[in-house]
């Protein structure tokens, strides 16, 4: 049952048929004709797209609803199928709104509060009718700006790509509005023994600045290294601020993640093409997994 102060708000928010018309994706997978089989969080572990530690981080930083980008250059590289597998771990009350490309009129802002809802679009590109492009990017970067909070993908090389991206014509986001991204995911591709690799090279936090976005690396790697290079203080900072705790709170918090995950893994649920239902049994039996 929802209680609490915004209570009637999510409830009343959650039987509107305008609001959960867009709980379906719309042409999430882009180019493909059938969407692929879904793949977990641990599924991309098991394969070396990114370590235990840090799918714990995002794991938890979208528990807390953070708004970021998955970025990428080429086109395959798995930018929605790493954003896919962490909406897993989105709160049992959240609304997806999956917006609608060229054809959205954000009808979802009359009736769905921003705390009830979270924001995915599967792509800020020209290339499709299904992805957002020109007015809608701004739009949808004013309801982020008012409190919704936003995951999408793009085509750049990193956060300062992709923030100059946004900010230049014909999108024209005003530079204020592009601190409400929280955090960009860089994929790097490359080959090793004929090998085509998939691998989250770069985190990077996003915070607002007097002469506009301030861009602050997390985690980096080069495409073909084994191992992330971390920056724990700004990691365990950021995961602080992100889910308001303290330090020692969110330290103790990823540690605990990390053993879940790791214990996952054991148990061969990577097989599994989505690991929602094994979250809600894990939040049902404590508050900490």
């Amino acid at each position: 049952m929802t209680s609490g102060p915004n209570a009637n708000s999510v409830n009343q928010a959650q039987a509107t048929g305008a609001v959960s018309g867009y709980a379906e994706p719309f042409g999430w997978w882009g180019y493909h004709w059938t969407p692929p089989e879904p793949r977990s969080l641990l599924w991309l572990i098991e394969r070396g797209a990114l370590d235990v530690r840090l799918a714990a981080f995002l794991s938890l930083t979208i528990e807390a609803k953070a708004s970021f980008i998955v970025v990428a250059e080429p086109h395959e590289a798995g930018k929605t199928t790493l954003l896919t597998a962490l909406l897993d771990f989105l709160p049992a009350l959240t609304q997806p709104v999956y917006l609608r490309g060229w054809y959205e009129r954000f009808s979802f802002l009359d009736t769905l509060p921003p705390d009830a809802a979270y924001l995915l679009c599967n792509e800020i590109s020209s290339h499709l009718p299904t992805y957002l492009w020109g007015h809608g990017v701004r739009r949808v970067f004013e309801a982020a700006n008012a409190g919704y909070p936003l995951a999408t993908t793009m085509h750049a090389t990193g956060a300062a790509d992709a923030l100059d991206q946004l900010a230049s014509y014909p999108l024209d986001v005003p530079r204020e509005h592009l601190p409400s991204i929280d955090l960009v995911i860089t994929i790097g591709v490359g080959y090793a023994s004929n090998k085509f690799l998939r691998r989250v090279a770069r985190v990077e936090r996003i915070t607002a600045a007097e002469d506009g976005p301030s861009i602050r690396a997390i985690a980096t790697r080069e495409p073909l290294r084994a191992e992330l290079d971390y920056q724990i203080g700004r990691l365990i900072g950021t995961l602080a601020t992100l889910t308001d705790a303290s330090d020692d709170q969110a330290a103790a918090h990823l540690a605990q993640r990390v053993r879940t995950l790791e214990q996952w893994l054991t148990a061969g649920l990577a097989t599994t093409p989505s690991l929602r239902e094994t979250i809600v049994a894990a939040r049902e039996r404590s508050n900490g997994y």
